[in-house]
């Protein structure tokens, strides 16, 4: 009878583990004279070096011995299964024992051949038997596979609200009675906030539909970079959004709460046709085993919320005196920003820039972080300064600190120092250049100006730019590439650098789409003749690609956290 084998013409890569070398030359020589089918065969002569050879790849079909050096009996089997991923195994040994035989079968060997026995045609048969079982069992296991990644994208399809890709209704529910669960036989409860954009509607009336979705979703990024990778964010359905917080108290909530409200209100969102400021009322409650569901909640924070729009919106509100911390909060935070004015309790970190060829440090960029307190990196504190018209003071007193901490470094280093628009606006630039060595070494000190902060018509800095570098402070462009990017402020600006936003970079690795944007954004700077730096490197492999493209400096986690 024929035994059907597949018209696969390439030779099938057979691995020979046998540690007898009269008995693996002559079972290779037979092996490499078949003509059908042919076979490149690869020998090693132990259980250590046939998990390597598997491991390299390439392998079809594996021979193998069971009385090896390092694995005897069912031993060597063991080990052999432990690292071969869907491999057929025949058995071919002299030990004519029929418990082995059994158990060599329940190990997953596709047959057991005894030496002495086994003649070409008979090795033959069981190599295209185990190859032909094997492609099935393979073949049934990669639709199985295939088939769970189908149901979980369909599942994940089920909890996941499409617009802003975060967790829907349905989603939060399980997320709250997985909580509710916990609360039983955890001694720390979770909280529930439920945020309400403040006059949506007009955004939607006055602007377009597109344009409030365009809102929804950078609310939806902004609040998943509040929060911790535990909590979970969802959307209920128009401009109302759900957080759950696992194992949080009450103090901690009314601060996730507020940094919340803050980077909601205090940053323009851009869209085709401008940018829109917005407003959110957020109510917090702690999660209790007597409000289950999600609807009980909305009942109990709706009720909030109706308090916080009624009392001026853009606020946070709570469910009792007891758990409303407005007041502290309050003076904290007038503290922080009286603080901050005066320099203290500000610190002044570095992260190194580096030449991507030899990955070699070439300067430093200058990040403050105050020190005391609740709103400890700078998104948070800066916002709440901003909406305390106290930003340009404090922006002022951190680049007297980054300035001075970067005096302490050799000389022959660049640094970077990250500067607001409005700064530029407000205080002339003869005075900022007074922080600065006189004369100012060409090359030394460049001024970061964040492209998502400009608003507008970008000439307006136009003036102060031109002084600044005259006086030989370089300009680089921050964050381009993500947002709001636009090609005014590298045109009018005409910066010396331009710092592509890390959002471009983290997580490119096989995304081909960001890869194209990415040349693009490279394409424009070269047409500039602008130096490139690519922040938020964190892996090798995003290291590799931005190397790729041509970008000549680099920086982000992959060298190290700022310190």
């Amino acid at each position: 009878m024929a035994i059907a084998v597949a018209t696969d013409t390439r030779a099938l890569r057979l691995l020979l583990v046998e540690d007898d070398p009269a008995s693996a030359s002559s079972l290779r020589e037979l092996l490499e004279s078949t003509e059908a089918p042919r076979f490149t065969v690869r020998h090693v002569g132990s259980a250590a070096a046939a998990c390597d050879a598997v491991a390299e790849g390439d392998i079809d079909i594996v021979i193998l011995d069971l009385g090896l050096p390092d694995a005897t009996d069912l031993e060597a089997l063991t080990r052999i299964e432990q690292c071969i991923d869907e491999i057929p195994v025949i058995v071919l040994t002299g030990q004519n024992d029929e418990r082995l035989v059994n158990d060599a079968f329940h190990h997953g060997a596709e047959d057991y051949l005894l030496k002495g026995t086994v003649d070409h045609d008979s090795l033959m048969r069981s190599i295209r038997y185990a190859v032909e079982r094997h492609r099935g069992v393979r073949d049934l296991a990669r639709v199985k596979k295939e088939l769970e990644s189908a149901n979980r994208d369909l599942e994940r399809l089920t909890l996941i609200e499409p617009l802003t890709e975060l967790l829907n209704r349905r989603g939060l529910q399980q997320a709250l009675s997985r909580e509710v669960q916990h609360l039983v036989r955890s001694v720390t409860g979770a909280a529930a906030i439920v945020i309400d954009l403040d006059d949506f509607k007009h955004i939607n009336d006055s602007l377009g539909h597109a344009a409030g979705d365009v809102v929804l979703k950078e609310i939806g990024r902004r609040l998943r970079a509040s929060v911790r990778a535990v909590d979970y964010v969802g959307r209920l359905g128009g401009d109302e959004f759900m957080l759950i917080l696992p194992e949080t108290d009450p103090a901690e909530a009314a601060r996730v709460a507020e940094r919340i409200r803050i980077a909601i209100s205090a940053a323009m969102i851009q869209h085709s046709t401008g940018g829109v400021t917005v407003t959110a009322s957020i109510a917090t409650l702690l999660v209790t085993t007597e409000m289950p569901a999600v609807d009980e909640l909305l009942t109990r924070a709706h009720d909030l919320l109706a308090r916080a729009k009624s009392a001026g919106k853009n606020r946070v509100v709570f469910p009792s005196s007891d758990f409303d911390d407005t007041a502290r909060r309050l003076r904290a935070q007038a503290d922080m920003c009286a603080n901050l004015t005066h320099g203290r309790y500000l610190q002044t970190l570095k992260q190194p820039i580096f030449r991507l060829a030899d990955e070699s440090p070439i300067g430093y960029e200058f990040l403050s972080r105050y020190s005391n307190g609740t709103f400890e990196m700078p998104d948070n504190f800066f916002r709440l300064c901003s909406e305390r018209n106290v930003l340009t003071l404090v922006d002022h007193a951190c680049l007297r600190s980054a300035v001075g901490a970067a005096m302490q470094l050799p000389p022959y280093a660049r640094f970077h120092f990250n500067i607001f628009p409005t700064t530029l606006l407000a205080i002339p630039p003869e005075h900022l250049l007074d922080l600065f060595p006189k004369p100012i070494p060409p090359g030394t000190f460049c001024l970061e100006i964040s492209e998502q902060q400009l608003i507008g018509d970008p000439s307006y800095l136009a003036p102060a730019v031109q002084t600044l570098r005259k006086a030989g402070v370089m300009i680089a462009i921050d964050d381009v590439g993500f947002g709001s990017s636009c090609l005014e402020s590298l045109v009018l600006l005409e910066p010396e650098v331009v710092k592509i936003d890390k959002r471009c970079v983290i997580g490119i690795e096989g995304d081909e789409v960001r890869i194209a944007q990415l040349k693009r954004y490279v394409s424009v700077a070269r047409a500039l003749k602008c130096e490139l730096v690519a922040e938020g490197i964190e892996t090798a492999g995003e290291l590799a690609i931005v190397r790729s493209l041509g970008i000549e400096y680099g920086q982000g986690y992959f060298w190290g956290k700022p310190a």
